[in-house]
């Protein structure tokens, strides 16, 4: 669940790939950096305009200190980074289900008397996005709003020790990589069920919560696009509201079929096994951290299809998938049911 938009940068006919991320600030690749020539000073480069379905937004001043090499295992080329330091010039509403944003600067007032869960919110000193308050097991936290991870809560490692102590819920530790932030060197995630997740009026019990490194001036609890993904979200950036009107057919499942597999494309542009969540299909099958996936259901992995492979494994509707694994064992045929 990442959130992608297609631009013209300046006068270019070619598009480019911008994801869309509340949790962070506007970033663009080095290379589209050198490929139109854009202006630099220090760490940032301009656009003068960029053009999104039609609707221009001028001088716009980027940092160009971004890896975009983290996003390779999501199957599509992405070249830059719309951040919440440049969204909050507008009002954008993120309507997911029909798979349309607008960015308006016509003033508007939220309220609580709106047709959804209200909030007002105060803005992160770093990359000016949007942090409200909510519960987690009873306990107020403050989380920023963040289309930029797909998770539905991440909280930071540091609070790891204390959520085992109050807590007598089960974790899960990952072997290798589920979820990374730039700037970190995790060597593993955790993955748990909250007692209860409480926005507003909204309470969610047994709600799935990862455990990640998160970068040190960012690190707070994050609120991510498998939960947002249920409304339909309004943020008014120039007066620090927010609204979330569900969906007509929001629902929050407790349980998701999963085979506990984090994959991720190498500099050789192969599909690897990044990440596996113990006792998971993929950890009873014997697969390992580094494993080459050569086939899936019969279809070569590579970059180009690594979208459809991600697409059947979030896919409830799957329930199982043929793999050919590679390792320094040879080459063998797994069939992967999912729990």
């Amino acid at each position: 669940h990442y959130i992608l938009v297609t631009a013209k940068i300046d006068d270019s006919q070619k598009d480019y790939n911008f994801l869309i991320d509340t949790g962070g600030v506007t970033f663009i690749d080095k290379s589209v950096v050198q490929e139109l020539n854009l202006k630099q000073r220090g760490p940032q480069a301009k656009i003068n305009t960029l053009n999104l379905s039609g609707y221009q937004i001028e001088n716009i001043f980027c940092f160009t200190t971004f890896d975009f090499n983290i996003f390779k295992g999501t199957g599509t080329p992405i070249h830059g980074i719309i951040g919440s330091n440049l969204m909050e010039r507008f009002n954008v509403t993120f309507d997911f289900q029909k798979c349309h944003m607008i960015f308006s600067t016509n003033p508007i007032s939220l309220n609580s008397s709106d047709k959804g869960l209200f909030f007002t919110f105060r803005n992160h000193p770093v990359n000016n996005a949007p942090i409200i308050k909510f519960k987690v097991n009873q306990e107020i936290m403050e989380g920023m709003i963040d289309t930029g991870q797909p998770f539905p809560v991440v909280l930071p490692f540091e609070d790891f020790e204390q959520f085992q102590k109050s807590s007598d819920t089960e974790y899960i530790r990952s072997k290798g990589l589920m979820i990374k932030w730039p700037q970190t060197t995790p060597q593993c995630n955790y993955m748990t069920r909250l007692k209860s997740l409480e926005f507003g009026s909204l309470k969610l019990n047994n709600a799935l919560c990862i455990f990640g490194e998160i970068p040190r001036m960012l690190s707070m609890p994050l609120i991510g696009t498998d939960l947002l993904f249920q409304f339909k979200m309004i943020i008014n950036y120039p007066q620090d509201e927010m609204l979330l009107i569900p969906n007509p057919d929001c629902h929050f499942e407790d349980n998701q079929f999963s085979l506990g597999l984090n994959l991720d494309v190498s500099e050789k542009g192969e599909i690897f096994v990044e990440g596996i969540w113990e006792n998971s299909p993929a950890d009873k099958a014997n697969i390992q951290v580094g494993d080459q996936v050569i086939t899936f259901n019969s279809i070569k992995a590579d970059p180009d299809n690594l979208i459809e492979l991600i697409k059947m494994l979030k896919d409830d509707h799957i329930e199982s998938i043929y793999f050919e694994m590679k390792n320094e064992n040879g080459i063998r045929q797994i069939k992967l049911n999912k729990i």
